[in-house]
């Protein structure tokens, strides 16, 4: 065994130093030699449930009872399983942490045992995992077993044992670092299943987003957010999804912290975070959800639906353009982005009718977050409903008119829906000031401000909204 051992490890020498002068094109060839290297693990596995907690009753029983001496090695060897979980927890046992400490200087199965279970249950608030880090480093650094290799590099390189900063170290290095995040998950230990879903790296992946905020305005900040999406997502079957559901809250404040206080992304990062919160918590604005969008700081996610608004009102400008050819549109486009700009639209929502659907599809920042329109309408028509203040407004592709209802009406259309018939978009709603009574709002005299000076009015008088003609007219 002692040859094999001898002979596994004169490979990993002899790959390390072939990955290290291998030309920098050989990409699959260096990550392949960098694989041979990885220092390996024996992937930890807890005994079963019912045979811990036969173990946690007799450890109490004897420590209880002043009769430590009578624990057996093999008990303790699978004591730390049981340290900071269950009831009563282990380390709350008289006694017991020293015990497996100080077989854990000579055991070298302990020792692996007590790294794994500490990193998994980690808890920098917890005073005995502080006073164990620092007896765990000394005895990591002083052991000479090859399955620890990984906690001894990880020790040295980014603190792993230091309970206050180790996380923070190692989510900059995975932030940070040229190396792929997967080459170096493995380095320090955290590609092992267990480990990659423990409480140690969901510190240093919360520390992750915490850099980010600085990191969002440089201009590599689209490499950094590749790998902060890279070390928080998981591939299952082609879905991506969340390393750690459960901090989702977390995740998407986190991403958009950088430009709460009113500073704008640029405009390439904004859709790569914008895509990839669509992709992992979907869209907050329609029915059911808002549920994982639950646990998110409000501003957050008042910020995330502005810039939902401006992709679906980008959009629709699109199909009006393609579609619609109406030389009016020019002003309505305007005006609407004028209202985008005050910070009037919080929200917006789309309804596509059968052949413009296509065209929509076509268009990634939407991901599908839009409605469909039938019912007495063209096949190339489309709508957008906006929610200003108060109001709901609709407005329509082509020669449609303008519509505006106050939302607490019961016959007002509510957006996020999936599907809406023509007719329930066109019920009565409210008269524009400077007319009489009319069904909607034509978009006549565009050259001359004449409608936009009507909608401004009604948006100044319903909702608060100041427009100044500049505003609207080219």
């Amino acid at each position: 065994m002692t040859r094999l051992r001898e002979a596994v490890a004169f490979v990993r020498v002899i790959a390390r130093r072939l990955a290290d002068t291998a030309p920098a094109e050989a990409v699959h060839t260096k990550r392949a030699l960098h694989g041979l290297s990885a220092p390996q693990d024996d992937r930890p596995r807890p005994p079963p449930e019912n045979m811990l907690e036969l173990l946690r009753r007799n450890l109490a029983q004897l420590f209880g009872a002043g009769r430590r001496h009578e624990a057996t090695r093999r008990e303790l060897c699978h004591a730390p399983w049981i340290l900071w979980n269950g009831q009563p927890r282990g380390e709350a046992i008289p006694g017991l942490l020293d015990a497996v400490l100080n077989q854990a200087a000579e055991h070298r199965r302990t020792l692996r045992h007590l790294v794994h279970c500490w990193i998994v249950s980690f808890d920098p608030e917890s005073a005995s995992h502080r006073r164990i880090a620092r007896e765990l480093e000394r005895l990591v650094r002083r052991s000479d077993d090859p399955r620890l290799a990984w906690a001894r590099i990880a020790a040295s390189e980014v603190s792993l044992f230091d309970a206050t900063s180790g996380p923070n170290r190692l989510g900059h290095v995975l932030l940070t670092s040229s190396t792929p995040v997967e080459e170096l998950s493995g380095r320090y230990g955290f590609a092992e299943p267990l480990r990659a879903a423990s409480a140690y790296l969901k510190h240093a992946l919360l520390a992750v987003l915490r850099e980010w905020r600085q990191l969002a305005s440089q201009k590599d900040a689209l490499q950094f957010l590749d790998r902060l999406l890279a070390l928080w997502t998981l591939d299952d079957g082609g879905r991506r999804r969340l390393r750690f559901d459960e901090l989702r809250g977390a995740f998407a404040g986190g991403l958009l912290r950088p430009w709460l206080d009113g500073i704008r992304p640029a405009e390439d990062v904004r859709a790569r975070v914008q895509r990839a919160l669509l992709d992992r918590l979907g869209d907050p604005r329609v029915p059911g959800g808002s549920g994982r969008w639950a646990q998110v700081d409000r501003n957050a996610v008042d910020l995330f639906k502005s810039w939902l608004a401006k992709a679906s009102l980008e959009t629709f400008f699109q199909i009006i353009r393609h579609y619609a050819l109406d030389r009016q549109w020019r002003y309505r486009e305007r005006f609407w982005k004028a209202c985008l700009d005050k910070g009037a639209i919080s929200d917006v929502w789309l309804a596509l009718a059968h052949e413009v659907k296509a065209a929509a599809r076509l268009v990634q920042d939407l991901r599908g977050s839009y409605g469909t329109l039938s019912g007495g309408v063209d096949a190339k028509h489309a709508v957008i409903l906006m929610r200003i203040g108060p109001l709901v407004l609709c407005e329509w592709s082509h020669n449609g008119r303008l519509r505006a209802w106050p939302a607490d009406w019961k016959h007002a259309p509510q957006l996020g829906r999936s599907a809406y018939a023509g007719d329930e978009l066109k019920t009565d709603s409210l008269v524009f000031p400077g007319g009489g009574k009319e069904d909607g709002l034509r978009h006549a005299g565009s050259d001359s401000g004449r409608w936009q000076d009507r909608a401004a009015a009604l948006l100044r008088e319903r909702a608060g909204v100041r427009l100044e003609t500049k505003d609207y007219l080219p």
